[in-house]
């Protein structure tokens, strides 16, 4: 079990006393638990009841629905699924959000996406930062994430003090959707370092030599990477995210690989490789979901 490390006290709040979060699922819940314990004033949104029960645990204020929150709050966190989750979300949210708020999208969407959505509350006077996040379930419990943040340099600085009770690093990538090209150029390493491990892993395996040897001469040898460094934590994601067991759990595994891909052909920047690694993803997954019990699998 993961020990979570004390939140950081509650700094100046040189944006805003009162915050929002909705999306309270893998990642989402966790850094919304941060916040609370932070001490700011936290409003809360999911449509499940059992999420919202845990942060009304820690002192979270409960919203019936979505404009709710934006009443309520200065800066709203948004950290759902996917583009088309975050459009109907900010699409409830703009009926009620105050001039002057912030919306924070931590979900990892498209650039394009992030910059349509503030082309659109632009005339509301809400200001906008794309914020993705990086790292593991343990990073998000003990407040150590890395946050990619997209937007202009004075509301990245406003957002300081809130973003450092869950983000041990905070690294402004430029104008807004900076955050989420950063994200995807990251993610693309991740995922095809993920790739390349497996199939090593199933080369180990078939020559008779067990993954823990493997894992174990990679972490001290070239071969080591944080998915090595970590081995495990994705095939958990196989089977205790809220999409396990459903095929929803490949696509939201593999998308900045997808993205890259998409965003590149406008620009026509070759991602052979990461082409590739979108067509091998599920099937590298599934066969991980195969082997995830054997008993040499190193935790």
């Amino acid at each position: 079990m993961t020990t979570e490390a004390p939140p950081p006290a509650a700094g100046p709040k040189t944006l805003a006393t009162r915050v929002g979060f909705i999306g309270l699922g893998d990642m989402g819940g966790r850094i919304a638990r941060r916040i609370a314990l932070a001490g700011f004033p936290l409003t809360v949104f999911d449509v499940r009841a059992a999420a919202v029960e845990e942060l009304a645990g820690v002192g979270a204020s409960v919203a019936e629905e979505i404009t709710a929150v934006a009443a309520a709050s200065d800066v709203v966190c948004v950290c759902v699924v996917d583009d088309d989750q975050v459009r109907s979300v900010v699409a409830a949210l703009s009926l009620s959000l105050r001039p002057g708020a912030t919306l924070v999208i931590h979900s990892s969407i498209t650039p394009g996406t992030v910059r349509e959505l503030a082309d659109g509350l632009a005339a509301q006077g809400i200001r906008v930062a794309d914020a993705p996040v990086s790292g593991s379930r343990p990073a998000a419990d003990e407040g150590t994430l890395t946050v990619l943040l997209g937007g202009d340099v004075a509301t990245a600085d406003a957002l300081r003090p809130l973003l450092e009770c869950y983000c041990s690093n905070i690294i402004h990538a430029g104008d807004l959707g900076s955050g989420q090209l950063l994200k995807i150029a990251n993610n693309v390493m991740l995922h095809m370092n993920h790739l390349v491990a497996v199939e090593a892993a199933r080369f180990a395996r078939a020559h008779g030599i067990t993954e823990s040897a493997l894992i174990e001469a990679a972490n001290v040898s070239s071969g080591r990477s944080w998915v090595t460094e970590t081995w495990g934590l994705i095939d958990d994601m196989l089977f205790d995210h809220p999409l396990a067991g459903t095929d929803g759990i490949y696509p939201i595994m593999s998308k900045e690989m997808w993205h890259a891909v998409d965003i590149s052909r406008a620009s026509l920047v070759p991602m052979q490789l990461t082409a590739l690694g979108t067509q091998l993803s599920k099937s590298y997954l599934q066969e991980r979901e195969a082997v995830a019990e054997r008993p040499d699998r190193p935790r």
